[in-house]
């Protein structure tokens, strides 16, 4: 080939010189990214050596908890609200640590009531919080009383139970709190409010399932121990099929064990 064109007026134009080849630095800031996430993971650990992620959660199915009560009939969506741990005030702390030992009623009516200018997760309505101070007691609860059998289980992960209230409210909405004890007081660690067509507790997670507005699908909404702010985190939700959200798990008595 010849290394130049006769222009028309006699002299040689240059060809054009082919393009040098640049470097992948797209492909190279990749996997420079990926080097350093994977350095970030294993720390100052040895190549090649195992990293310990900590103790892990044993695997358990999901347990339904209040499996007679009447499913919601329409859907509330996402309704979660930002909450830290917080002492319920008029309770006698628990030396023991065993929060059966709590009037669980008790402990629920004295909350609402150091609450009842609260807004939000921790508000009940003029009607439902009359009820409850009026008819459930441990030793009598009539069709009357708003609040559901009280439920215990291990949330925190520290071997001991932790308690699970419904309080029934007006158009199929429910307070769902969770109490534990941090030193003996008692302490409320989960409160939100949902329409739900079924709870569940699997492990340290507590699931929430409510109607959704496409037809066969739900709204499943889990809620996780966090050890760093000590409280009941909502870690996520997402729409499933709701084919029977509960047909896996095992029925609970009151006490909260299969």
């Amino acid at each position: 080939m010849p290394r130049s064109a006769r222009h028309p007026a006699g002299r040689a134009e240059p060809l054009p010189r082919t393009a040098p080849r640049r470097r992948p630095l797209r492909a190279l800031g990749a996997l420079a990214a990926l080097a350093a996430a994977a350095a970030a993971v294993t720390g100052c650990a040895s190549a090649g050596e195992p990293v310990g992620a900590g103790r892990t959660a044993p695997a358990s199915a999901p347990s339904r908890l209040w499996p007679q009560a009447t499913p919601a009939p329409s859907p509330s969506g996402p309704q979660h609200d930002g909450e830290t741990a917080e002492k319920v005030p008029g309770v006698a702390p628990v030396p023991s640590g065993d929060i059966h030992k709590l009037d669980a009623y008790a402990l629920v009516k004295a909350e609402v009531a150091a609450n009842r200018r609260a807004t939000g997760a921790d508000a009940l309505d003029d009607a439902t919080a009359a009820k409850l101070a009026s008819s459930c007691s441990a030793a009598r609860q009539p069709k009357s009383c708003p609040m559901r059998k009280p439920v215990y289980s291990d949330l925190t992960g520290d071997g001991r139970d932790d308690l699970i209230v419904g309080i029934e409210m007006e158009d199929h909405f429910l307070s769902l709190r969770a109490y534990t004890l941090v030193n003996g007081e008692p302490t409320r660690v989960l409160s939100t409010v949902a329409q739900p067509s079924s709870i569940e507790v699997a492990g340290r997670d507590l699931i929430v399932w409510e109607p959704w507005t496409t037809p066969h699908y739900a709204l499943r909404s889990v809620y996780t121990w966090n050890a760093q702010t000590r409280y009941m985190d909502f870690r996520r939700y997402e729409i499933r099929r709701a084919e029977n959200p509960a047909s896996s798990g095992t029925q609970r008595d009151g006490k909260g064990r299969s």
